[in-house]
């Protein structure tokens, strides 16, 4: 027998033996993705590399045959470095998406394949599930969310994209239900805000089993959901429903409770262990110019939707703004225009919004500013004509005053859209650090400069969309259960993905060779003459089997095994840079011809596993490592396709493959390899 000592520690054990083994017995966790239990090793991959006293350089550990007096490291900063390099090299020359492009310019990062792919097996339940994980307030954000996810749609570059926003609302208002809670922890949450931010830390944190008190200083929770985006876009009972289902889950609603008012940040650090602060962006920001007091801010409007009179005109170019010319066109106006002072490309609202205001017969000018505003028996308002000059901080061009250009409009009212902003007079006063945009907190964790207090959404971002608050909402809640707990604050694991950018024509034509064209569903809508004089809700939601259609045509273009791929959970946990080695990568494509398996040659990291099954298993012709240089790759021999190669050992070789080159046709994420990387915050 052989004595050895690994980190410190000794171990016995027989000839023949091999370090990392030696390590395993000792409970040493060595990584590997070569390494296959049963099979000769080949120290390939060299992330199993250690250190060994009185060699060197570093030896693969998964090859090395344990020695009398050895002495071992396995974790030093020389290893980590060793094992990063290895994963980045292996990273850089990786031709696959981790995440669907949608998934990865989700700001919450929806699972879009995995909910969309259960709504075509017809199992709501499940696709609720994979919603729930990620996304609070998926019937709300369903009707009112930019879908930012359709935006990078593969299906754009072939024929439409997929309608991702319709799909998740029909989910939510399908399949509603109360999540399942963990045992209650007997610590107490505070949020102070019970908008998009706030419901969502309340729906996750009751999830983990914690106590969630929520305060706000309206009458009824919402926020700017319920307050600044009318009825026509999002039913309020809609939003009620979804709110039932915090309620339901055991959060606590006080409401009219005003921060700096009823109570202090050292109030709520007194009865909490952790308080989220969500209060949004409030203030309203004024025309600034002189009259500007005359004008109705488009907050106070929609909040009161009271008539405007006949002839509206609306400053702004946001989403904000077009509520407010829809809105007034319902109240009865006869006449409602919008003015921007950019183009119409440059406006920030959705596009499919503004259309929508155009059908309904709202006008537009562009590149028209205020100058001033007054009354002479109507109001008067005075604008200038304006002129893109250079880009400013948001890349887009700046608006720049033509000299001479100003003219005359009169109107009933002007309703002033041009923004919000936050306010930070009581987060100073209690002692949190602030930006220009509201209070500092980290990006990741939520956490603000004092200990325990944790900030998201508009109150952090400014006036931003409602997709980010919520997933805010989600990632300060992981943040504050780690808090409660007594843990160190690190927030949600980052998972490291790599991108498939850009693509070639050839790649093109690989992805999307078995995609039949299909055009995206409609949205059924009410009639014109009802939208134009009532509130009813414009959209009326995807038919069962409208949505089930649109759900086929998802591409599944993310990795089948992202959830569950050893490269990508040793990339994380080394925080392994993708970029790190640039340079010219394989390219995309996707061996179709098993009845069982995918091969993606792309993704091998020719680490021999299936090699090595293949021959364990007597395959006729099994696959080898063919070609030569840079060119070389997993293949068949002999001209042979991979279903001829892998007979008897495709399912084996999937399962044994440690990343997404080999996977199995009917595998769903992490089923059936144990491995999950990916967590809901319950």
């Amino acid at each position: 027998m052989l004595t050895l000592t690994i980190d410190g520690r000794t171990v016995t054990v027989a000839p023949g033996t091999t370090v990392l083994e030696a390590a395993r017995w000792l409970g040493i966790r060595i990584p590997t993705l070569c390494h296959v239990p049963g099979l000769e090793p080949v120290s390939s991959c060299f992330v199993c590399a250690v250190q060994i006293a009185g060699r060197r350089g570093l030896s693969p550990s998964c090859g090395m045959p344990a020695a009398e007096g050895m002495v071992v490291t396995t974790n030093s900063a020389d290893v980590r470095r060793a094992r990063k390099m290895a994963l980045e090299l292996l990273l850089s020359d990786h031709a696959g998406d981790c995440v669907a492009p949608c998934s990865a310019t989700c700001p919450a990062g929806l699972d879009v394949a995995g909910f969309v792919g259960e709504i075509a097996r017809r199992d709501l339940d499940g696709a609720m599930a994979v919603i729930s994980r990620r996304l609070a307030l998926p019937g709300s954000l369903g009707r009112i969310c930019p879908r930012l996810c359709e935006q990078q749609c593969r299906r754009l570059d072939y024929d439409q994209g997929l309608a991702i926003g319709a799909l998740h609302r029909y989910v939510a208002d399908a399949r509603a239900a109360v999540p399942a809670r963990a045992a209650e922890t007997g610590l107490a949450a505070a949020i102070v805000g019970a908008g998009p931010a706030g419901l969502a830390a309340a729906f996750y944190l009751r999830q983990m089993g914690h106590r969630v008190t929520v305060f706000d200083a309206r009458e009824r929770a919402g926020g700017m959901l319920r307050y600044a985006i009318p009825a026509h876009r999002l039913p309020k009972d809609a939003l009620d429903a979804e709110i039932g289902i915090i309620e339901k889950l055991g959060a606590e609603f006080r409401m009219g409770q005003r921060w700096g008012r009823d109570f202090s940040l050292a109030d709520l650090q007194a009865n909490f262990g952790a308080v989220f602060l969500a209060t949004g962006a409030q203030r309203a920001q004024g025309l600034q110019c002189d009259g500007e007091e005359l004008a109705v801010s488009g907050l106070a409007f929609l909040e009161r939707l009271e008539s405007a009179g006949d002839d509206v005109v609306v400053i702004g170019g946001g989403n904000t703004a077009i509520d407010c010319a829809r809105a007034a066109v319902r109240l009865g106006a006869k006449r409602v225009r919008v003015f921007y002072r950019r183009t119409r490309t440059e406006m920030p609202c959705l596009l499919s919004e503004a259309e929508e205001a155009l059908a309904e017969g709202v006008e537009f000018e562009f590149l028209v500013a205020p100058v001033r505003l007054a009354r002479d028996g109507g109001l008067s308002l005075t604008c200038g004509r304006m002129e893109l000059g250079e880009p400013d901080a948001s890349g887009r061009r700046r608006p720049v005053a033509v000299a001479g250009s100003e003219f005359v409009v009169r109107c009933s009212a002007v309703i002033a859209a041009i923004g919000q902003s936050v306010e930070r007079e009581v987060a100073e006063r209690d002692g949190l650090r602030v930006t220009a945009w509201g209070i500092a907190a980290d990006a990741r964790t939520m956490a603000t400069s004092v200990e325990g207090v944790f900030a998201g959404g508009d109150a952090v971002l400014g006036a931003d969309l409602a997709v980010r608050a919520v997933a805010a909402g989600r990632m300060a809640a992981v943040s504050m259960d780690q808090h409660l707990r007594g843990e160190t604050v690190t927030g949600e694991l980052a998972l490291a993905a790599v991108a498939m950018k850009p693509m070639d024509d050839a790649e093109r034509a690989a992805l999307y060779r078995e995609i039949e064209k299909a055009a995206r569903v409609r949205m059924p809508e009410i009639e014109m003459a009802r939208r134009q004089t009532s509130f009813d809700e414009v959209e009326l939601g995807l038919p069962e089997e409208d949505a089930e259609r649109e759900a086929r045509r998802c591409m599944n273009c993310g990795c089948s095994k992202a959830d569950c791929c050893h490269v990508r959970g040793l990339a994380t946990e080394y925080q392994a840079d993708s970029f790190r080695y640039p340079g010219a990568r394989r390219r995309f494509a996707q061996d179709l011809t098993h009845a069982e398996i995918v091969y993606e040659p792309g993704k091998c990291i020719l680490c021999e596993a299936c090699v090595r099954i293949a021959a364990e298993e007597g395959e006729e012709f099994g696959v080898a490592i063919l070609g030569r240089g840079f060119d070389v790759a997993v293949a068949a021999p002999f001209g042979k396709t991979i279903a001829e190669g892998l007979r008897r050992s495709a399912v084996r070789c999937a399962e044994a493959c440690p990343s997404g080159a080999l996977a199995l046709r009917a595998a769903q994420g992490c089923d059936g390899c144990g491995l999950a990387l990916i967590q809901g915050p319950g």
